[in-house]
């Protein structure tokens, strides 16, 4: 597995529904331990030195209260630029046959748009592909980067640590000049 893959999948796992499984997991802490990228893997180690001085309860607490109570810190990404209106569908159906067309079915029933599962599809997609997505919803990536950054939400450090490793993976692929991180940006 190339480091940009590891990379996204770990994210992927630290932006999901807390779980005392992978928070208990010496194994996780290893690979994120192992990262060649040193920002993406001081923010990761930030975020699991947080989470395990809190209960597997508070935890859950805090992600559903931010997550997906707000509309502000959302992880469908879509919704930052279409809110609820017919927009989105569509862009959920092109986001979802981007999937398919990198040879990705999706399973179960998530939508497309949810971070996490962008996360999953970049780690095992063809870099092409992994690339094309990114780019298409990095602002809205950055955005949410930000909202955390403001309230210095401890979630700010796996997003912060996510957009190095975005960084890094589009200027490897000669992907764009663009900020990622939320610090490079001011």
């Amino acid at each position: 597995m190339e480091e940009h893959q590891k990379l996204f999948k770990l994210a992927s796992i630290l932006l999901q529904y807390p779980e005392r499984e992978w928070l208990e997991d010496e194994q996780l802490f290893y690979e994120i331990s192992k990262l060649a990228n040193h920002t993406a893997r001081k923010r990761f180690l930030q975020f699991l030195d947080h989470a395990k001085t809190k209960a597997i309860d508070e935890l859950c607490e805090l992600y559903v209260r931010t997550f997906d109570l707000s509309d502000r810190t959302t992880m469908y990404l879509t919704y930052y630029l279409f809110g609820d209106q017919k927009e989105r569908g569509q862009a959920l159906l092109k986001l979802k046959e981007a999937f398919r067309s990198a040879g990705l079915e999706l399973e179960g029933d998530e939508l497309p748009d949810y971070l996490p599962l962008m996360l999953e599809f970049a780690a095992v997609a063809p870099a092409n592909d992994a690339k094309n997505v990114l780019l298409a919803h990095h602002k809205a990536i950055k955005g949410l980067a930000d909202r955390l950054q403001e309230v210095n939400h401890p979630y700010f450090f796996v997003l912060d640590g996510c957009l190095a490793g975005m960084g890094a993976f589009l200027e490897e692929t000669n992907g764009a000049d663009i900020p990622m991180r939320a610090e490079e940006a001011t």
